[in-house]
């Protein structure tokens, strides 16, 4: 495949985008990878879904298309006259291999990211509607191949999100493509100036998806750093498809790379804001949708919600935690699932780690109502659930302000040090090397990191000469735990006689234990003593 090495050598690589344009005929698609070729194209691209991996077959308001070039389709229509059916995929990929164009194509769904495995898809394209389906990504990024995600409609958070996942699995071969999601794109509202910004921002190669008429703005994306441009092409705009309206013929194709570098034009200026045409788009993203019938009290399962289009429900990305939850009320399927419609009264549970399983389990276990949040929750979801407490355990986000005044002294913290000393990260290790008293604390959230009234806490004493740092923090999460048990009652019932920290102590920053780790470099497996030794000895 000839994306790296293009990308490396600092030249553009040019996409030529299928899509609906072989019009319901195999002979026309193997005509487009023809003409794609001899436009210079260095890909081909496809898409594979059906109807019924994209969304489902209702004509209730939420799946019915207003206005643009579909008006009139419900979703289910619109996909079904779209799709390139999967018996033909195989033929067009061999038809690929023979001219030596690459072939590439964005699954929509699981089971489309098998089959094209089975077709041995070299590259992966990740669609802008469905930038926000974070499992979708996670499953893609994991078959370890190059991974092309576009960001139309994209806040930075949203894009960082996708970044992150495809690194969770491993995999650091992402291209991030600014676009524009108007079909087709107005050039005022296409802010090319972006793809910079974009390149500082995440940290990975920069390319462009244009859906604009005419070579002209994918031009100056390139002129702006983009190492891809991406194109929908067709053999003719008089045979009418889906997205012939919007796509280049294979004349305008070879043009647009001849002058590819020669623009320095429509440069626009930095913005992650949604134009009206993109939020009328919005809502043909994928969210949480009921797809069976749901009585009041029953759990949600993946049985009876999906991740599918359009976007009225919830983000994919709260899925896990949804599945945490009972209905409110009967839910017919094909309604959008909201907070809404989720049962209140739980007990929220934050945390990002692993490690804190067996305290979740223990509440579950208790018959309690518990819901599990790794994702940042926004006042706008706690006002929807209106949870009777909250628990932060290990939890990476900071609790916004405005989530801490509306729940006033029902959120907690769980933090292995004891206050007020250390306060931030890495309890252990700072409490060792300052030598500070170390132990376990619960307190309550208030504004300001760790600095809440302290409900609970024990002192805790280590054999610095045969403990390491890994077995201290065992140490410390085994007293959390009991802490926690021992006192859960009374902090959920109010019975607990708090106390105010001082005014003195001590707080760390990641970035300080960087510098110490900088100036003595050490292992969670070292003997705490010993290296206290070595970080004299270094001083000297």
């Amino acid at each position: 495949m000839r994306l790296w090495d293009k990308i490396s050598r600092g030249e553009v690589y040019f996409i030529a985008e299928m899509s609906a344009n072989h019009g319901g005929k195999l002979e026309n698609a193997l005509e487009i990878v023809q003409a794609a070729k001899e436009a210079g194209a260095d890909c081909l691209k496809i898409q594979t879904y059906t109807a019924d991996t994209m969304t489902i077959n209702s004509t209730t308001k939420w799946f019915k298309i207003k206005g643009g070039l579909w008006d009139g389709y419900n979703l289910y229509q619109l996909y079904e006259d779209a799709y390139t059916p999967w018996e033909w995929q195989r033929a067009i990929k061999e038809k690929c291999d023979e001219l030596e164009i690459d072939f590439i194509s964005t699954p929509f769904d699981v089971t489309a990211v098998d089959f094209l495995e089975g077709l041995e898809c070299e590259a992966y394209k990740i669609a802008s509607f469905e930038l926000v389906d974070i499992p979708l990504i996670e499953y893609v990024a994991s078959k370890g191949k190059p991974i092309i995600i576009s960001c139309g409609m994209g806040s930075v958070e949203e894009i960082q999100d996708a970044v992150e996942a495809c690194k969770r699995m491993g995999n650091e071969m992402v291209i991030l493509l600014k676009c524009c999601s108007s079909y087709p794109a107005d050039w005022k509202d296409m802010n090319l100036s972006t793809i910079q910004d974009m390149k500082k921002r995440f940290g990975v190669s920069i390319g462009l998806s244009d859906h604009s008429m005419g070579s002209l703005a994918a031009v100056v994306g390139a002129s702006q750093g983009a190492c891809v441009v991406e194109k929908h092409f067709c053999l003719s705009r008089e045979i009418k498809t889906c997205d012939s309206e919007f796509s280049m013929e294979p004349e305008e194709f070879a043009t647009m790379i001849k002058e590819v570098n020669a623009a320095k034009a429509i440069i626009g200026e930095v913005s992650y804001d949604l134009n009206s045409n993109e939020k009328q788009s919005m809502v043909f993203r994928r969210s949480l949708f009921v797809v069976k019938d749901i009585k009041k009290g029953e759990p949600f399962t993946t049985e009876n919600i999906k991740v599918i289009r359009p976007g009225y429900g919830i983000l994919p990305k709260y899925r896990e935690s949804v599945l945490n939850m009972k209905a409110k009320k009967n839910i017919m399927a094909g309604t959008p699932l909201t907070f809404e419609l989720c049962e209140e009264e739980s007990i929220v549970f934050l945390t990002n780690n692993e490690n804190t399983t067996m305290l979740y389990e223990w509440l579950c276990n208790r018959e309690e109502y518990v819901i599990h949040f790794k994702e940042k929750i926004s006042l706008e979801i706690i006002k929807a659930i209106k949870p009777k407490f909250i628990i932060s355990f290990n939890y990476k986000h900071i609790i916004d302000e405005d989530i801490i005044e509306y729940m006033g002294n029902r959120i907690i913290n769980l933090h292995i040090s004891y206050l007020p000393y250390n306060r931030g990260c890495s309890p252990n290790y700072f409490s060792f090397i300052e030598d500070t008293p170390k132990g376990v604390t619960i307190h309550r959230i208030e504004k300001g990191l760790d600095t809440g009234a302290i409900l609970c806490q024990k002192e805790v004493f280590f054999d610095e000469n045969k403990e390491t740092f890994s077995t201290s923090y065992n140490k410390l999460m085994n007293e959390i735990y009991e802490l926690f048990k021992e006192n859960w009652y009374d902090i959920k019932c109010n019975k607990i006689n708090e106390m105010p920290q001082p005014d003195n102590g001590t707080y760390h920053t990641k970035q300080q234990m960087q510098t110490i780790y900088d100036k003595c470099p050490f292992s969670w497996s070292e003997v705490i003593a010993e290296y206290k030794k070595r970080c004299i000895e270094s001083e000297k």
